[in-house]
């Protein structure tokens, strides 16, 4: 597996883009997502969610919904069931560009997801 400059550009490329993503069955969480985390508040912010939805079920504030926005600052008002179906469909998109960009796969991922 060699890594190549041209499957690492085109891994970041993707990521910095963000994950477009349609849902079926409430179209108003229709949007392009920021996938990176790091020191950025709302990377930070997912995470913290992300984790309390894997430990209870409900997010880190214990609110019923959570305004979550896209990469052009639209909020969309998910519910945990929904939020987590989201950050489950960006860890997949994260996990097929390092794998693309580490040579593990040969093609890199659709930047796209369908969430319930």
């Amino acid at each position: 597996m060699a890594i190549t400059q041209a499957q690492m550009a085109t891994a970041t490329n993707l990521l910095n883009g963000g994950l477009a993503v349609t849902s079926t069955a409430t179209p108003a969480l229709n949007g392009t997502y920021a996938v990176y985390s790091g020191f950025a508040p709302e990377g930070m912010q997912g995470q913290a969610n992300a984790l309390a939805l894997s430990a209870s079920a409900s997010f880190a504030d214990g609110s019923a919904t959570l305004e979550w926005p896209d990469i052009t600052g639209v909020g969309h008002s998910f519910t945990p069931a929904q939020f987590h179906s989201l950050v489950v469909a960006c860890a997949n998109f994260v996990s097929q560009c390092t794998q693309y960009a580490y040579g593990v796969i040969t093609t890199p991922p659709a930047a796209t997801a369908t969430i319930p």
